[in-house]
């Protein structure tokens, strides 16, 4: 038998690569697992952070990928109460890191489940994020990412972006102060990191957790042709602790600073501009997910 009614606020995002025959055999699931649902689509990011304001008691459930769970992030601050996701866009990072399902059904089963998990948020100039912020490479694969590329290939184009991004990037030098500590960087990225996962499938640091109070720092030196080849695995998998071309450490915050301003990739998002400064705001949110695997745990030391 179902449980009582619950109401829940579904917020859609039409942009984010789903469509309705996606979306239909979740809301089925929610229904079936006690939800009374309300499926709204959002015009604006306004739009999208006063609904989830004015939700009232409703459980708020964000149908989406990684830019409209960004963007949304602001408002779920004062949620005080969790919220849940439903996997649709091209990355669907945030619901990798959080071993959510991309089957929508099975993203609701989640959500009916009712486990929560209260994660972290990290801050640049003090706007939320949660998978990375970056400067650098990243940036353009971005700017190359946008556009028609995305729309007909997905995920898929992220290999493509990248490697036109890397063709025409230009290493730069940046100066970055980790927890007070000043070094400089001769780079072509810069990447903090607050999950675990970033573009795609692509995994910050073996060791990262998004609940586990630090930001993750990486810088990648400049790199020809084939160091890249043994770089792209160590990205894909967070071995960038073992490639000589990078560095990894933990953060509480960070400054970064660059010679002339340069752009800066919010959960995919060109949002800024460098200088910028990076904090982490622990278990700022509380999120419907799986139990995590047994053993998992973050923090460990560098």
């Amino acid at each position: 038998m179902a449980e009582a009614d619950r109401s829940a606020l579904v917020l859609t995002n039409k942009n984010s690569g789903g469509d309705d025959s996606t979306l239909e055999p979740a809301l089925a699931r929610l229904e079936a697992g006690g939800f009374n649902v309300t499926l709204e689509a959002p015009d604006s990011v306004e739009d999208l952070r006063r609904r989830i304001r004015d939700s009232g008691a409703s459980t708020v459930i964000l149908a989406g990928g990684d830019g409209t769970m960004s963007a949304a992030a602001p408002a779920l601050m004062g949620l005080e109460r969790p919220f849940g996701i439903l996997p649709l866009g091209t990355a669907n990072d945030l619901a990798r890191t959080l071993d959510i399902p991309f089957d929508t059904a099975q993203a609701a089963e989640v959500i009916v489940a009712g486990r929560t998990r209260r994660i972290d948020l990290g801050l640049v100039d003090r706007r939320p994020f949660f998978n990375v912020a970056s400067v650098g490479l990243s940036a353009e694969v971005a700017r190359e990412h946008e556009g028609e590329r995305k729309e007909r290939l997905g995920v898929l184009s992220y290999p493509l972006s990248a490697w036109q991004a890397f063709r025409r990037h230009r290493p730069f030098r940046a100066e970055l102060v980790i927890d007070g500590k000043s070094l400089e960087c001769h780079c072509i990225q810069v990447a903090v990191g607050n999950g675990r996962h970033y573009g795609g499938g692509m995994t910050i640091d073996e060791e990262a957790e998004i609940d586990d109070g630090w930001l993750r720092v990486y810088y990648l030196r400049p790199a020809g042709l084939l160091a890249m080849l043994w770089v792209l695995p160590a990205l894909r998998f967070g071995w960038l602790r073992r490639a000589p071309e990078a560095e990894v450490k933990r953060a509480k915050r960070v400054e970064l600073r660059t010679r002339r301003p340069r752009a800066v990739n919010v959960d995919g998002e060109l949002d800024g501009m460098t200088p910028v400064v990076f904090e982490v705001l622990p278990g700022a949110v509380e999120v419907f997910a799986p139990p995590r695997a047994a053993g998992a745990e973050g923090g460990g030391e560098d």
